[in-house]
């Protein structure tokens, strides 16, 4: 292993890169809205459940009177060991002299921007990389309250197929009619009915997350458009289908939680090269949530990070979770880069956390 042999690459302008890149992604990414990272020195993670809720009230006692003994609230527990989540791109002969040739011509501002691209252009896969898997695990959790991970969705050697989160099954329904059926189907009332089984278990709810088909299908049922028109006091042959905005005035009005639309894109490759696009959001789920934070992405610390020999021989830098390297070798011939992250999402208190699955009548299922 020797430094990279990119000579226009340093620890601080691949720091001053970095930084720039975070702002950009983080604009596109939900997870840190409802999961911002906490770092933590055991690599295991625990979602709470029993928390929350209302608080307790004192009581009106005499004067000169003991204040009465409450009990302590039981708080359960889902543990699990924080994963690796890690990505690599190599730099080959081919690449290598790619460079070389664009380095040796290089004239004016456009070739030197191509330079820039092959210099920086692996440190912005692997940084977005991991960062990316952040978004789907915190996804998944989120929009289902589990994660599952199959060869469709990861090429790493999978130890745990599942991971449940212990939110209450009693927090979990379907539809009264699936939404997708838009003459018949009643999200406002399906709203409603968990709203109200949210408040009595403590849990005011302020947001609703779903994903844009799943929007469409309940800006287009005629339970919404029949209240919108209403709301708007239109005519019933005036009756259109409300926008975004419109809908979550309408909400807003009627005491119901905002809707946060969750429009999410991420790559997938197989073991054999091969792209697919993959949602993060399972669909055609609505999950209910009192705050916007609902946990954390604990991160814990990397065996490599702390090493002054490897610091030696390759430059790591690393910005939030994620920990770039950049290093050479010659055997096979080529320059690496490596992005690796230890973390996993976990929930402050699942029984916050309430999901409906509008692709399916009456139960979660």
């Amino acid at each position: 292993m020797e430094r990279s042999l990119l000579k226009e690459l340093t620890k601080a302008n691949v720091e001053a890169y970095v930084n720039r890149k975070r702002e950009l992604f983080l604009q596109t990414m939900f997870w840190q809205q409802f999961f911002p990272l906490k770092y933590t020195t055991q690599l295991t993670w625990e979602s709470l459940a029993g928390s929350g809720g209302n608080p307790v009230m004192a009581d009106v006692i005499e004067y000169n009177a003991s204040a009465p003994l409450k009990s302590r609230r039981t708080i359960t527990k889902t543990t699990g060991d924080i994963p690796k989540l890690a990505l690599k791109r190599q730099m080959d002969e081919k690449d290598m002299n790619e460079y070389n040739t664009i380095k040796a011509l290089m004239q004016g501002d456009m070739n030197k921007s191509a330079l820039l691209d092959i210099v920086f252009n692996d440190i912005d896969f692997c940084y977005t990389g991991v960062m990316a898997r952040t978004e789907y695990l915190s996804l998944q959790a989120l929009s289902c309250g589990v994660i599952s991970l199959t060869t469709s969705n990861n090429n790493g050697i999978i130890t745990e197929v599942d991971c449940d989160f212990g939110i209450p099954s009693t927090n979990k329904t379907g539809a009264t009619v699936i939404w997708s059926t838009a003459a018949s189907a009643t999200p406002i009332a399906d709203i409603q009915v968990v709203q109200e089984t949210a408040r009595a278990l403590g849990y005011p709810l302020q947001y609703i997350l779903m994903d844009r088909a799943t929007f469409v299908y309940m800006a287009a049922s005629t339970e919404v458009r029949d209240k919108y028109a209403v709301f708007q006091r239109v005519t019933a042959s005036r009756k259109s289908d409300p926008t975004f905005a419109d809908l979550n005035q309408m909400l807003s009005a009627y005491l119901l939680p905002q809707i946060i639309l969750i429009d999410s894109l991420l790559r997938f490759e197989t073991n054999a090269h091969v792209l697919s696009n993959v949602a993060p959001w399972k669909a055609g789920y609505v999950t209910f949530i009192p705050d916007m934070q609902v946990g954390n992405v604990l991160h814990g610390p990397i065996a490599e990070e702390g090493s002054a020999e490897i610091a030696k021989k390759a430059i790591m830098v690393k910005r939030d979770h994620v920990l770039l390297s950049k290093w050479a070798e010659l055997e096979p011939f080529g320059e690496f880069t490596k992005g690796v992250a230890n973390a996993f999402p976990r929930f402050n208190d699942v029984n916050g956390i309430f999901i409906l699955n509008t692709k399916h009548a009456t139960t979660f299922a």
